[in-house]
């Protein structure tokens, strides 16, 4: 089952540190300490199950605290994502198709001679550029040397059954439903043409129904790795057991500068013994159309959790339309049948909307959000405007909308946040209040959409409250409430953020925050202890 990964190199750990030793992680070089089965399902905090509609899939083997590590586990295998551009075959940073260095060896792309990436099995190992040493790369054809990354990662796995036994052992009892990919017939003739014609083209003979095989292992159970723009894709041993959920109760994040790429699974929320441990194989500000969509063409399932099952999304209305009767919210009947029509809410109103005419309206409206540049202030607000009288505040589109705009707002020219009219600043905080009252329900916990929006939520109220307090428009206790407000907001943010690489963009936003509190503090100096 696939989802999007990270994790973190560790050193042998005592009882102390509250983790256990299924968290000890090791590169090529490194040993670890072997642990009896018996004792390693002892400290485990989870245990696996099976059904005849999940597979797999782990359970709560005890309480488990939010923020708690479940998981903490070493890369079995990382390679290219399908369709990236021409990356470092080490550490897979995108490269200058200009100015192309080579290994030395195989005379395949990396991005230097000094690549971290160069003889980690996690990047560009020595058994795959010998492999690729008789396969040297032609550079007067670029277009087909992007397309034959395709085959990279699914070779990495098939020079594991030599290289690293165990590893294969662990990847191959993976699920790789290739009697629905067959079926689909998309899939199996891409993968014979990208993949299997093109390793057998390399002359390296593997049986064609054993490299699709693989392919639809990563298909199913990879996890994206590296955040967002993800050159690389990883496999685990374990982490790929998570089943989905559209409200998950985990965050995942990876390092890619710890030996063996290791993932880190965590509690967003608490779990009681027995809880289902699950995260999100689709982007959860989504509607369910789009999810379900996604996870069928991606998963090869339906979904059917609790949020996609309920027509207002647990109360979200996050797919919701407005009437153009009563204003009420338009929703699907059957949110569990894409085929059935959509209908106001209202016990008043009647009106009711065909499912093709939904889907046509729904592909239009999100053309045109695609168009809107990535940095462009007024282009989401025209958007939010321009729609108020088609789509609910709460649609995912609008959502959307403001996620960007809520992190758009105080760092993009003309919008700086210190430059920013009071009008602008209530707007950011509109927004971010807006976003997390969503969040508390799709993303619940120590999510990383909540630690985000908090330390965006922050920067405007300690803005207006330094003006306010400057211009003698409050008072020192309503001074005081005020920080104490924006201190819980960072604290939270510092907390959630912290649990991400330190080098990562929400790495550097929680020291960011945590700075921002010793900043605050030197306001006791003029009101007191804040708290």
């Amino acid at each position: 089952m696939n989802k999007k990964g990270h994790k973190k190199k560790q050193k042998k750990r005592g009882k102390s540190d509250g983790r256990n030793k299924e968290n000890i992680l090791h590169s090529d070089k490194e040993e670890i300490e072997e642990v009896s089965t018996a004792d390693e399902k002892k400290s485990l905090c989870y245990e696996i199950k099976y059904s005849d509609v999940m597979g797999r899939y782990i359970v709560a083997a005890r309480d488990i605290k939010a923020g708690e590590i479940i998981i903490e586990e070493p890369a079995l295998a990382v390679g290219p994502c399908t369709g990236c551009a021409l990356i470092c075959l080490g550490c897979y940073r995108e490269i200058d198709e200009n100015n192309i260095n080579k290994c030395k060896n195989c005379k395949w792309p990396v991005c230097s001679g000094s690549c971290p990436g160069q003889g980690k099995y996690t990047g560009h190992s020595t058994y795959e550029c010998e492999t690729l040493r008789s396969i040297p790369p032609d550079y007067s054809k670029l277009e087909d040397l992007r397309d034959s990354y395709q085959a990279l990662m699914p070779l990495r796995c098939l020079l594991l059954k030599k290289a690293d036994p165990p590893k294969w052992q662990a990847l191959s009892a993976m699920e790789a439903h290739n009697e629905l990919r067959r079926a689909r017939g998309d899939i199996w003739p891409t993968n014979e043409k990208n993949v299997v014609q093109r390793i057998k083209s390399w002359g390296l003979e593997y049986d064609p129904e054993e490299i699709h095989t693989v392919c639809g292992i990563l298909e199913v159970n990879a996890f994206e790795v590296g955040g967002s723009g993800a050159n690389a894709r990883a496999l685990y041993d374990r982490a790929y057991l998570l089943a989905h959920d559209c409200t998950p109760s985990t965050t995942h994040t990876d390092s890619e500068r710890t030996p063996g790429r290791p993932i880190t699974v965590r509690a967003s929320i608490a779990h009681k013994a027995g809880d289902l441990i699950s995260l999100c194989y689709a982007y959860t500000l989504q509607g369910t159309l789009k999810r379900r969509e996604h996870i069928k063409h991606s998963k090869f399932f339906w979904c059917s959790c609790r949020r996609c099952a309920d027509r207002a999304e647990l109360g979200t209305s996050a797919s919701a339309f407005r009437c153009p009767r009563c204003a009420g919210a338009v929703l699907p009947e059957r949110p569990l049948q894409r085929d059935q029509s959509w209908a106001c809410t209202r016990d008043h109103c009647h009106y009711t909307m065909p499912a093709a005419a939904v889907h046509l309206l729904l592909q239009r409206l999100t053309d045109e959000y695609d168009q809107i540049d990535a940095n462009d202030v007024p282009g989401f607000e025209n958007f939010l405007h321009k729609y108020r009288n088609v789509l609910l505040p709460s649609h995912y589109l609008c959502l959307s909308a403001k996620h960007s705009l809520s992190q758009l707002y105080g760092k993009v020219t003309d919008y700086m946040i210190h430059e920013m009219p009071d009008t602008e600043l209530n707007r950011k905080i509109e927004i971010c209040r807006d976003l997390m009252k969503v969040f508390d329900v799709i993303e619940p916990g120590y999510s990383r959409l909540r630690g985000v929006t908090l330390y965006e939520l922050h920067a405007p109220l300690m803005i207006l409250t330094t003006r306010d307090f400057e211009k003698k428009a409050i008072t020192k206790e309503s001074l005081r409430n005020r920080l104490k407000e924006i201190v819980q907001y960072l604290q939270e943010s510092a907390l959630i953020l912290g649990f991400e690489p330190a080098h990562s963009s929400e790495g550097l936003m929680a020291a960011a925050a945590r700075d921002a509190l010793k900043k605050i503090k030197t306001w006791e100096q003029i009101i007191g202890k804040i708290s």
